[in-house]
């Protein structure tokens, strides 16, 4: 009996090929994508090089993006058998998850897999911002005894334990209630903001307060944590308005996507001082640092590692090869759904009409 075809873009798998031979390959068919850059790999979906496959796998966030944005020029040409695209990485800003849904096609991301170590990042942005951690990382790299000692009496003078001062969560996510507890235990109190709001006994048993606008959280915390997809919603989230909606001498921390941030704006609060402290592991024109920021000695800036542990990368190579199989049958039919999807109501629209 011929096995359902799934596509694999991307490096082979690294770590989980126990599971991938005994479980995976008893499903399916495994092709490799061998068209690597957009003119190429357009053209061999056209010719249909790779079959009716019922599946993209993508293993590794830092390989199988040579074709580019997943757009209507791409999603327009995947045969009608496809039933999801399963890839490593948190992220899907560099895929139209909404046009995907349209078809029918679930997307499902690695949720999960990165929450511990991007809470971990997260936790240590904040414990940065309020005690200039890399003011004084910088003064000991010097080497130099009088940098040292000017900054050793310098640091504290500004700053603060984060205990008792509000943190205030945009995207109450797996990640950021991991960050919920992690900051709570530093003491702080901890509000936040969600097109979502979490019912009652989530809130309670996470002992967090809700705002209902973005205004709202902005004008009370003491330190604000982002935790939002990219999407046309969330691009410039924060900006020049809504960063003057800030408390006077409040702290960012920004681990979701750069592009949240007008990273202009947040500069210019920077320099005006509205904005004590910021903490950046996601960048505006990445990998490009911006220079401004770079120079500041109250900037945190990392390479966009917050969910950069080994830990991580099992997982999210293991958990796309689960959603395939939770969702796809033996002759490519639907079965289920994958247990982290980002599409949910687009593809749940499409089947209702196309049973």
């Amino acid at each position: 009996m011929t096995k359902p075809v799934v596509l694999h873009i991307g490096e082979p798998i690294k770590y989980n090929h126990e599971f991938y031979n005994s479980e995976f390959l008893a499903r399916f068919d495994v092709v490799r994508n061998d068209a690597l850059d957009r003119s190429s790999f357009i053209q061999a979906l056209k010719e249909r090089r790779y079959g009716d496959f019922v599946a993209i796998y993508r293993p590794h966030f830092q390989s199988g993006g040579e074709m580019g944005q997943w757009d209507d020029e791409l999603i327009g040409l995947l045969p009608d058998s496809i039933r999801i695209f399963a890839s490593a990485g948190a992220g899907f800003n560099w895929a139209d998850v909404e046009a995907l849904g349209r078809r029918g096609i679930w997307y499902a991301n690695g949720a999960g897999a990165s929450d511990e170590a991007v809470s971990d990042t997260a936790l240590y942005m904040i414990l940065s911002v309020f005690r200039n951690f890399t003011r004084a990382q910088l003064a000991a790299r010097t080497a130099d005894p009088e940098i040292f000692t000017a900054t050793h009496k310098l640091i504290a003078t500004i700053s603060q334990n984060p205990q008792g001062h509000i943190l205030g969560i945009v995207g109450l996510g797996n990640i950021s209630k991991k960050v919920a507890r992690k900051a709570q235990a530093l003491g702080m109190l901890v509000h936040y903001y969600d097109v979502f709001r979490q019912t009652p006994e989530v809130e309670q048993s996470l002992n967090v307060t809700y705002h209902d606008t973005l205004e709202s959280l902005l004008k009370v915390a003491d330190c604000v944590s982002l935790h939002t997809p990219l999407n046309q919603h969330t691009r410039h989230m924060i900006n020049a308005q809504t960063l003057k909606l800030m408390k006077p001498g409040a702290r960012l921390v920004n681990t979701a996507r750069g592009e949240v941030v007008d990273e202009d704006a947040l500069i210019e609060a920077l320099v005006s001082g509205s904005l004590s402290a910021a903490g950046l592991d996601v960048h505006y024109h990445e990998p490009q640092v911006s220079p401004r920021l770079a120079a500041m000695e109250n900037v945190t800036l990392t390479t966009h590692i917050a969910g950069g542990a080994l830990n991580t990368r099992i997982n999210f190579e293991l958990n796309a090869m689960k959603n395939i199989l939770a969702t796809v049958g033996s002759n490519g039919e639907f079965i289920g759904q994958p247990s982290t999807p980002v599409n949910a109501k687009h593809v749940l629209e499409y089947l209702s009409t196309h049973p």
